[in-house]
Formats: structure tokens, sequence, C-alpha cells
């Protein structure tokens, strides 16, 4: 059994309205890179080695143009350009450096707080152009941070922006406490040792079954036996659990049934969280949702 442990980054977005990218008339959006950390520079990460260092101020400027509006349960194809903010130019793949086995992360929400996905768009034909292909299940906006590291930095920044059209009535986001989630047919159970505070540890821990029993099939994916997303209620907050621990050395490695993580949260409220496991081949979300007080 091959137990794994996390530790959490909390990254704290703060942005104003997204503007609209020019000439854009399929809900596309851009931004203009505000500052954003709280991550501390000697945290620990992926076998206990020094995780990248955070921006004190974004470098990058994120702009998303998707092909048509975007209707729930249609698939469009969205454009995604980097730039850097002091003067404009293109960021290449050559720009930016790997983490977790990817140049480029998008971490995508609508604002239930439902409707999540992890992507990782391909270099278009033009400099600084990413696509991807994106099916949304609602018929609203969607936020999106962009996670890079700009080798010209070497630090890591959270870009965020939106796309899409605001729905006619204000989603609201079902704040229930949910310690279990069942995709696919796979349990993921959430237990932590305490209740969560804001500025205060609390250890946690997700332990996967199928049929009642342990399971220890997790692939590995970006790098890991798994990674668990968290989204703050007032949708402007990234909560990013690495793990720790062995990581697979090969694609045949299977790890399982638990995964251990630290969270310390900074502020109060509601937090969705997400753990994404690869089996068979394919990604799987378990959500949960917790209460900080």
């Amino acid at each position: 059994m091959k137990l794994l442990h996390a530790l959490l980054i909390t990254t704290i977005l703060t942005t104003g309205a997204a503007a609209y990218a020019a000439g854009d008339h399929a809900g596309g959006h851009t931004s203009n890179a505000p500052a954003a950390t709280s991550m501390s520079h000697d945290a620990m990460g992926h076998g206990g080695e020094r995780m990248e260092v955070m921006a004190a101020q974004n470098m990058v400027k994120l702009a998303l143009e998707p092909a048509a509006p975007l209707q729930a349960g249609k698939t469009t194809q969205v454009t995604v350009k980097l730039n850097a903010v002091a003067d404009g130019k293109p960021l290449t793949l050559d720009d930016l450096k790997e983490a977790h086995t990817k140049k480029l992360h998008l971490l995508v929400v609508d604002p239930t707080l439902t409707d999540y996905h992890h992507i990782h768009p391909v270099a278009g034909e033009k400099p600084g152009e990413y696509v991807f292909d994106f099916t949304p299940l609602k018929n609203d906006t969607y936020r999106v941070w962009a996670d890079v590291i700009p080798v010209a930095t070497d630090k890591q920044e959270y870009v965020q922006t939106d796309m899409g059209t605001p729905a006619k009535e204000k989603a609201s986001i079902d704040k229930a406490t949910s310690m279990m989630a069942t995709v696919d047919g796979y349990t993921f159970t959430l237990a932590l040792d305490g209740e969560p505070k804001a500025g205060s540890p609390v250890m946690g821990n997700v332990t996967v079954t199928k049929d009642g029993q342990p399971f220890t099939g997790l692939e590995p994916v970006m790098g890991a036996f798994a990674h668990v997303v968290g989204f703050t209620e007032d949708y402007n907050s990234v909560l990013h659990v690495h793990p720790m621990g062995k990581e697979p050395t090969n694609d045949a490695e299977r790890g399982g049934p638990k995964l251990e993580f630290h969270i310390e949260p900074e502020k109060a409220g509601f937090v969705k969280l997400f753990t994404q496991v690869r089996i068979g081949g394919k990604d799987i979300f378990a959500p949960f949702g917790i209460t900080v007080k």
C-alpha cells in the first residue's frame, strides 16, 4: 500500500473584473496579470524537494478566444494567448518551464464550483497561441487560471480570466458539507482530523475503494498518483495540493488507496475540493465540500 503525503499551497488571486478581448464576440476575455501569491518560498513539494517560488507580481498576460459562443454540451475550440506584460512578446513553449509534466496547465470552473476541468492546451499555429477543446456543462461564464512558470523569471504564476457569457440568473453555490463521492463506480472518502479553521493546520486524507475494497490501481497522472485542487466560495481563490512522498517512476507503477495531505486555509468560508486520479487511462474528478471556520 502506498501512502502519499501532500502539502497544501494556497494561492490567493485578487483581480478586478476581466476586460473583454478586443474584437472578440464569442465570450473571450483577457487578464492584465494582477499580483497574486501567498506561498512560502521554502514550501516543499514532490518528494520533499523545494517547491517553485511564486512570483510577487504576474509577468504573464492571458487572453481566451472561443471560436464560437460557449453552449452547454457543445464542444468549442478555444484559443489561449500568452504574452509578456512588459513588452507584449508572445510566450512560446520555449519560454515556459515544465511543472508536473506539462508547461501549461489551465484550471477551469463554473460559478457554481461544480464543473471543473484541468486542461493542457497544445501549441497553436502562431507563437504564443495554444488551443484546446472545451465542452461546458453550464450556460454561464467559466473562470480560468493559467498555471505557468516563465523561464525568464523562474517563478510560478497563476493568471486569471473568464470566458463565456454570464447566465441570466446568478449562479448559487451549494455549500453543503460533502465528505464522500462516488464516480464511475469508485468511492472517494474524505476524512479530516479536526475542524478546518482559517490559519490553523488540519490533516486530511482521501481513501479510494471499489465495491467496498481498498483500491490500489491508481495510475500516474502528471507525475503523481493524485492531485487535489480547491476553489473558495468567493470564486477568486485556488487551493492546490501537491502530493509528496515517492513519485511513480514509470507508467506501470500503481498507487492507492489513500492520499494524505496537510491543509492550512488562509480564510474562512466554503471550499470545494476536487481529487483528480487516473484509472484505466481515464481522469476521474471526485468532488468534496468543506467549510472553514
